[in-house]
C-alpha cells in the first residue's frame, strides 16, 4: 500500500463491502436498509482530489466510515428504546400481574395443606370413590381400581380428597401416547403421572403436595427479578444515546467536506446570472413568435466601404 495515492481509498471501499456482505450473510439487523457499494463511484472532484493529494479526501473517507458506524449504534440504541418502551406498556404489568396472582394461589395453598395436614405420619386418611381408608396400602389399591372407572380418553373422575385437596383422575393425550393423570386442586393444580404400585402413588401425591413451597419460591423469584427489570427499564428507556455529540460533530464535519470538495454536487452558474441570460432567452423568443426582431438584428449594418465612401 502507497502512501498518498488510490489504495487507501480502494482499501476503504473494500472494507465497506465486506460489512456490507457480512451484516446480510450473518443474519444480524444492525440496520434496517444496506446500501450496496458497488454503485458508489468516484466523482471528478474526488479523482482530483486525490490526485492533488488533498488530505481532506482521506479525512472524508474516515468520517464516511464513523458516522455511518455511528448512525448504526444511533439505530440500534433507538430500536432497544422501543423494545423497552413496549415492554413498560405490555410485557411487564402483565408479567408481574400473572406471577403475583401465581403466588397468592400457592401461599392459600399452603395455608390450605398445613391445616389439613396430619400431626404426624402415622395418622393417614384418604377417600377414594366415596370410601374413607386410614392404610396407605388400600387406599393405593382403591386409587389403581378406580383407573377402571374411565370410559374414554375424554373422561374425567371425581377420585376423592387427600389432605383436603380433591382429586381428579383423566387421560392427558398430549404426548406421543396417553398418560393417566391425578391432579390435586385447591386453588391451583398439582398434577402427577400415577403407577401401578398402591405405596408409591402415594408418596408421589405428598412429594407434589409438599413440592408446592418450592414451586411458590420459584415464582416470588420470578416476580422480584420482574419488579427489577421493570425498574431498570424506566431509567434505561429515558437514557439518550451517549454519542450524540460525536455523531453531531461528525456529520456537520463530513458535510462541510462534501461542500468544500463539491462532491455529490456539479458546478451551477450564478443564480443571478443565470436569471439574467434565461431573460434575456425568453425576450428573444418572444418577439421572434411575434414576428419582430430586436434591435440589434433590425439596425442596418454598415459597410466599411459606405463609411470610407462618406
Amino acid at each position: 500500500m502507497t502512501e498518498g495515492t488510490f489504495d487507501a481509498y480502494n482499501w476503504g471501499l473494500i472494507e465497506n463491502k465486506q460489512k456490507f456482505i457480512g451484516q446480510l450473510m450473518s443474519g444480524k439487523k444492525p440496520s434496517r436498509s444496506y446500501e450496496d457499494v458497488d454503485e458508489a463511484a468516484l466523482s471528478y472532484a474526488e479523482v482530483k482530489a486525490l490526485a492533488s493529494g488533498d488530505p481532506r479526501i482521506m479525512e472524508k473517507t474516515e468520517l464516511d466510515g464513523q458516522v455511518t458506524k455511528l448512525k448504526l449504534l444511533k439505530a440500534n440504541h433507538e430500536s432497544q428504546r422501543y423494545a423497552l418502551e413496549d415492554n413498560l406498556i405490555k410485557f411487564y404489568p402483565q408479567a408481574i400481574k400473572r406471577e403475583q396472582e401465581t403466588v397468592a394461589d400457592l401461599e392459600t395453598d399452603i395455608r390450605h395443606l398445613e391445616a389439613h395436614t396430619p400431626p404426624d405420619k402415622e395418622h393417614f386418611s384418604m377417600t377414594v370413590m366415596g370410601t374413607t381408608y386410614t392404610g396407605k396400602k388400600e387406599a393405593g389399591q382403591a386409587i389403581i381400581a378406580a383407573f377402571e372407572s374411565l370410559k374414554d380418553l375424554s373422561d374425567k373422575v371425581e377420585l376423592g380428597e387427600y389432605r383436603g385437596f380433591p382429586m381428579t383422575l383423566w387421560v392427558s393425550d398430549s404426548g406421543l401416547s396417553p398418560k393417566l393423570q391425578i391432579t390435586l386442586k385447591h386453588t391451583r393444580s398439582h398434577t402427577f403421572e400415577p403407577g401401578s404400585d398402591p405405596f408409591g402413588n402415594i408418596i408421589r401425591m405428598d412429594n407434589v403436595l409438599e413440592g408446592i413451597r418450592d414451586n411458590l419460591e420459584q415464582h416470588q423469584t420470578v416476580l422480584g427479578n420482574l419488579l427489577q427489570q421493570m425498574e431498570d427499564a424506566k431509567v434505561e428507556v429515558k437514557r439518550p444515546f451517549p454519542q450524540e455529540a460525536e455523531l453531531v460533530e461528525k456529520s456537520e464535519r463530513l458535510a462541510a467536506l462534501n461542500v468544500a470538495l463539491n462532491i455529490g454536487g456539479k458546478d451551477k452558474p450564478n443564480s443571478r446570472e443565470r436569471q439574467k441570460r434565461d431573460g434575456k432567452t425568453s425576450i428573444k423568443r418572444l418577439l421572434r413568435r411575434m414576428g419582430v426582431e430586436s434591435a440589434a438584428s433590425a439596425a442596418p449594418k454598415k459597410d466599411k466601404e459606405m463609411e470610407v465612401a462618406i
